[in-house]
């Protein structure tokens, strides 16, 4: 029976990169040199549009036991379930903390539940677009954070930010019993953790080693058009131009999009959609008009002009050249944006029982240190999965977990950071003589 299934699993996986490889080359058979205003119109007619809170969600969850116990998980269905719990509450007493405050809770350990996100964002975006039954005006809006703590014994909810400093309070009014049934989920897997003062970049660090399945996934080449009438503010009017086997298409209002044939990166050039001062809302619209063609996608890093929204599978990001798996959105001047993505997006997983085993933070972050890394450039630490391609065909590729860190500005595997301090190795000795 198992040969008959290996089989069966062989020849679905040969018939669905057949249909692949026939969708790809309709896609690229494109028209050039002349108006593309009816293939916009029939493009994207039934996407779904995904809204804020599938792709502005926690993607962390750390659970403080006890005193001495926490762990952590980034299970989907659990993160999910505990933030539709909290929509379920009432919050009143709403206000920012001094610094008195802050110490103190920092210096009193207490039982909690910490959401968190991948980076910061306002409070007030946060509770508009949750609805959470806030029950008084509150002066906190304007504040930034990245993690939500629940107070599990004192009917507490704190918004803090990146260095686990508490920014703002809020009094829980209702039942948290559901919060411990749901954690105490026998189907979630957890890692022990741990924080300590000498934790770079202030992240909690695993005490173990990890192993992690390997995935693969069967790749889709969107059309032109899909980007076209996502990110064009005027998509009636499309003219083509001569570029090889290259995509250039543009507009009467200066509006452009380019996408290459040598590795399928899509760059637009154009007109923000939205010009309000909100720059979560302003890049998110273009998210929401690409729908599912991305896959699961979240809200993932910003750095002030430039926001970038990424895949994940498994609850773990995924990192890829070429804008593989991203969309990165930077605004100009509050009224210019370029958007850079790829054209192959990850849709159906092969099955899989590869595993990869990663070391605990530590021992990764000391292999880094004995190769001379400067530690005060490491910004955030994260496991990601790394988008390879097949060596048996271009239509699948792999998904291999490692270890990431935002080093000198930039997101690179362990491996990358290796490489590099490698090379300047020489360098760093010869100063040494």
């Amino acid at each position: 029976m198992k040969s008959v299934g290996d089989k069966l699993i062989k020849v679905s996986l040969i018939f669905m990169i057949l249909l692949s490889l026939v969708l790809s080359w309709k896609i690229w058979t494109k028209p050039s040199n002349h108006r593309l205003e009816d293939a916009n119109h029939k493009a994207n007619d039934i996407i779904q549009k995904k809204k804020v809170t599938d792709v502005y969600v926690p993607t962390k969850l750390f659970y403080r036991k006890d005193k001495t116990v926490t762990m952590y998980t980034n299970r989907e269905s659990l993160i999910s379930n505990i933030q539709q719990e909290l929509t379920q509450l009432g919050f009143k007493d709403g206000h920012s903390l001094n610094r008195t405050e802050i110490n103190q809770l920092i210096a009193t350990p207490f039982r909690n539940i910490d959401l968190s996100f991948p980076t910061e964002l306002p409070i007030g975006f946060y509770l508009e677009n949750y609805q959470l039954d806030v029950r008084e005006s509150t002066n906190v809006d304007h504040l930034k954070f990245s993690r939500i703590v629940i107070d599990l014994d004192n009917h507490k909810l704190y918004f803090a930010n990146r260095n686990k400093e508490m920014l703002a309070a809020f009094t829980i009014d209702g039942d948290l019993s559901k919060f411990d049934k749901l954690l105490d989920d026998k189907q979630t897997n957890y890692y022990d953790v741990e924080m300590t003062k000498n934790n770079l970049a202030d992240v909690y660090y695993l005490t173990k080693e990890s192993k992690l399945k390997t995935y693969s996934y069967i790749v889709a080449t969107q059309s032109f058009t899909t980007f076209s009438k996502a990110f064009f503010y005027q998509s009636e009017d499309l003219f083509s131009s001569e570029g090889g086997d290259d995509v250039n298409l543009s507009n009467g209002e200066g509006e452009s999009l380019t996408i290459q044939s040598r590795n399928g990166e899509v760059n637009y050039f154009g007109k923000l959609q939205n010009t309000s001062n909100d720059l979560y809302s302003n890049t998110f619209r273009y998210v929401e008009n690409l729908g599912s063609t991305l896959g699961t996608i979240r809200y993932f890093d910003n750095t002030g002009s430039d926001i970038t929204y990424r895949n994940y599978v498994e609850g773990f990001p995924v990192f890829g050249e070429d804008f593989k798996g991203t969309l990165d959105i930077t605004v100009q001047n509050q009224k210019n944006v370029h958007i850079a993505t790829n054209q192959e997006t990850i849709q159906i997983p092969i099955p899989s029982e590869e595993t990869v085993s990663l070391p605990p933070t530590q021992q990764m972050i000391d292999e880094l240190e004995s190769l001379g890394i400067d530690k005060g450039k490491i910004k955030d630490i994260q496991i990601g999965y790394e988008w390879q391609s097949n060596s048996d065909t271009r239509q699948v590729v792999d998904l291999v977990p490692k270890w990431y860190l935002k080093y000198d500005g930039e997101w690179q595997s362990s491996e990358q950071v290796k490489r590099l301090l490698q090379a300047k190795e020489p360098f760093r000795e010869g100063r040494d003589d």
